[in-house]
């Protein structure tokens, strides 16, 4: 079975395919006890230009395994300006979370 690092990926790297307004999209993290749990959903940022402004709001979604995803998944979708906001402390993530890692755009997702 892949890691939940490997799934956090292939997601990352999905939504990018998919989504054309999405520009970057981080993972997000709680405390190292939390993301050490297995059933610890993976969470991840998406940073959307054609989105509207609605806040921070987690959209949760269940393992599918069938498409390769063995756990469960949060999605926060924001528009650049939220973005900041978030990076600024103004607009506060849920549950203590922060912005982690940057999933690169993959090559054929840029074009």
């Amino acid at each position: 079975m892949p890691t939940k690092d490997e799934v956090a990926r292939r997601l990352a790297r999905a939504h990018y395919e998919v989504e054309t307004g999405v520009t970057d999209i981080y993972r997000l993290t709680g405390s190292a006890e939390t993301e050490s749990n297995e059933r610890e959903p993976i969470k991840l940022l998406e940073v959307n230009a054609a989105t509207i402004p609605s806040g921070v709001v987690p959209l949760h979604f269940a393992p599918a395994p069938a498409a390769g995803i063995h756990y469960p998944s949060v999605i926060i979708e924001v528009t650049p300006g939220e973005f900041q906001q978030i990076r600024r402390h103004e607009l506060p993530l849920p549950r203590n979370w922060q912005v982690g890692e940057l999933f690169e755009r993959p090559a054929a997702a840029a074009e």
